[in-house]
């Protein structure tokens, strides 16, 4: 009941501010983010969203930390436009879409006429065409959906957050300023990421024979600080499921995690029953409980958990070792490590990466461990 008083509240207060922002001329032209969508079970699905840009998407890397919490502040305070005409065209097809209140727009169309040849993207093409109340020339966009080729053994199912990427997100008052910051040049990956996730993306097919999937509690506004890290970083790419705000800001304010992330699990493992995953996480954000549910939900649709401890020196809780301990119980294998060093060698051990991968990853390691970033050496701790 509090949460849709929430939501109805939140509503009524955009329409006022809509409504005085045109009153004195202070609206934004309107603008389209696309997010990468997913082709499976026969249907082609990409979300969008049309919202007044504000200077956010496109700003300049800035070292500035008044800029960046007003970029911040922005990027969370969007103006979203509802009703607008959005156009798309694609090899599935084409058609057009309106947008909800909340500025969504949801492509979700049938793909009889798209063959294995169009992996592992394919693209579509948006036009963002009126919005009521804006004067504007129409908008392009640029979209894209991951088509699994048949030759991928398995999926992989990240999350984002001190998984991949350094955020401090289980410390977030520590790590204001790394939380805060509005370019993907101001963040750090973590040593190994990119050498461990190619290889298990790598198949039979290409380099992206495997598909990766990243679930997160994080908000869909910043999905394109992710998208631009991950191409920075030679990250695979791969459809990402964050949370929605305008559904539930409650939930992500009070740092829940789990029936998100639950839900994304299920529903990837619903569109995709011919693969089993590999499922990677971190401590911080009560993955390795969302992992054993997952477990325990799709049994032999598991490979193996990766965790990722990112618990502070003279944490002595023992909660993802019970839980670990829980998923083994099911015959899946885990591990748990501040680098990636246990889950590359059991990778390779175990057949789904190829030979050399172990030495790569542990070559990357030691190459940024200890290296400078912009809030101090890389917090990575090396356990012999």
């Amino acid at each position: 009941m509090l949460r849709g008083l929430g939501r109805h509240i939140l509503r009524r207060s955009r329409v006022l501010r809509f409504r005085v922002k045109r009153a004195v001329g202070l609206t934004d032209r309107p603008t389209l983010v696309v997010y990468p969508g997913r082709v499976a079970r026969g249907r082609l699905q990409i979300l969008g969203r049309v919202l007044e840009d504000e200077g956010v998407f496109d700003a300049p890397h800035s070292n500035s930390t008044l800029r960046n919490l007003w970029l911040t502040f922005k990027r969370y305070e969007t103006d979203e436009i509802g009703t607008a005409r959005v156009r798309y065209e694609g090899p599935a097809g084409s058609g057009v879409l309106l947008s909800d209140r909340e500025g969504y727009v949801r492509l979700n169309i049938e793909t009889a006429h798209l063959g294995e040849d169009a992996a592992p993207w394919t693209p579509v093409r948006f036009h963002l065409e009126t919005a009521k109340g804006y004067d504007f020339a129409p908008v392009d966009a640029e979209g894209r959906a991951r088509v699994v080729s048949p030759a991928a053994r398995f999926g992989v199912i990240s999350d984002i957050d001190d998984t991949i990427i350094h955020t401090g997100a289980f410390k977030m008052l520590r790590h204001w300023r790394i939380v805060t910051a509005n370019s993907p040049e101001a963040r750090a990956a973590f040593p190994g990421v990119s050498e461990f996730y190619r290889a298990l993306c790598d198949g039979a097919a290409g380099p992206e024979t495997n598909p990766v999937f990243y679930v997160s509690s994080s908000p869909w506004n910043l999905s394109d600080i992710f998208e631009r890290f991950m191409a920075q970083k030679n990250i695979p790419a791969g459809p990402m499921l964050l949370r929605s705000l305008s559904d539930d800001a409650l939930g992500w304010l009070l740092r829940r995690h789990r029936s998100h992330k639950d839900g994304a699990i299920d529903e990837l493992m619903a569109d995709y029953p011919d693969l089993k995953f590999v499922l990677i996480g971190d401590s911080g954000q009560k993955d390795a409980t969302v992992y054993a549910s997952a477990v325990e939900r799709h049994p032999g649709r598991v490979l193996a958990v990766h965790i990722h401890d990112v618990r502070p020196e003279g944490d002595v809780s023992t909660e993802v070792e019970r839980e670990l301990k829980r998923i083994e119980a099911a015959g899946v294998p885990t591990t748990l490590g501040r680098t990636l060093e246990a889950a590359s060698a059991h990778a390779e051990a175990a057949g789904l990466v190829a030979a050399g991968t172990h030495a790569a990853v542990l070559a990357e390691v030691a190459e940024e461990v200890g290296k400078p970033t912009r809030f101090g050496p890389f917090p990575v701790i090396v356990q012999p």
